[in-house]
C-alpha cells in the first residue's frame, strides 16, 4: 500500500484540504477579532452591513472548491513531489483570475467598504498562519494596490483599532 500514484495525489490533496480548513478556521477567528476591535464602526453597528459581511465571511473562498480553482490551487501550492509538471501544468493563472472575480475581498477587485473589511479579515487570518501582522503585509504590498484614498483610510482605521485591541504601540 502507498506505492500507487493515486496515493501521492490523495496525500497532496489532503494537505491542501488541511490548509483550506485551517484558513477557514483562521477566517472565523480573524472575523471575531476584527469585530471586537471595531465595535463602533459601521460594519458592526449597522445591522444591514453586519449581515452582509456575515454572509461574505460564511462563503469565504468557497470558489477554491470549484472546478476552476481546486486542482489548480492544489497543484500550485501542494504539488505531487515526483511530478515536475504538476505545478506548472495546472493553469494556476486562470484559477487566480477566477478567484479574484468570484471573491471581491482582494485589492484587485474590491469595490465596497465591506470588501475592504473582508480583505483586512483575510490578511489577519493569513497573519496567524505566517506569524506576521496584517499591517506588515499591507505595507509590503500597498504600492501595488489600486485603492482609493478612502479605502486606504478605512484600512488604516481598522489597523489602528486592531493594534489597540492587541495592545500594540503604533
Amino acid at each position: 500500500m502507498g506505492n500507487l500514484v493515486g496515493h501521492d495525489y490523495i496525500e497532496a490533496t489532503r494537505k491542501y484540504l488541511d490548509y483550506l480548513e485551517e484558513h477557514l478556521d483562521n477566517i472565523e477567528k480573524a472575523h471575531e477579532e476584527v469585530m471586537e476591535a471595531c465595535m463602533d464602526m459601521f460594519f458592526v453597528t449597522d445591522m444591514l452591513a453586519w449581515w452582509e459581511l456575515m454572509g461574505e465571511i460564511s462563503h469565504h473562498d468557497e470558489s477554491k472548491f470549484s472546478a476552476e480553482e481546486f486542482t489548480q490551487y492544489r497543484a500550485k501550492f501542494f504539488p505531487v513531489a515526483w511530478d515536475d509538471k504538476d505545478k506548472t501544468k495546472a493553469g494556476f493563472g486562470s484559477a487566480w483570475e477566477h478567484h479574484k472575480r468570484e471573491n471581491p475581498h482582494h485589492h484587485e477587485t474590491a469595490k465596497t467598504d465591506l470588501d475592504i473589511v473582508h480583505m483586512v479579515i483575510d490578511w489577519t487570518a493569513m497573519s496567524y498562519k505566517f506569524g506576521d501582522t496584517p499591517w506588515d503585509f499591507y505595507e509590503s504590498k500597498k504600492a501595488d494596490m489600486d485603492l482609493s484614498d478612502a479605502q486606504h483610510t478605512l484600512i488604516m482605521d481598522i489597523f489602528s483599532r486592531l493594534k489597540a485591541h492587541r495592545g500594540v504601540q503604533s
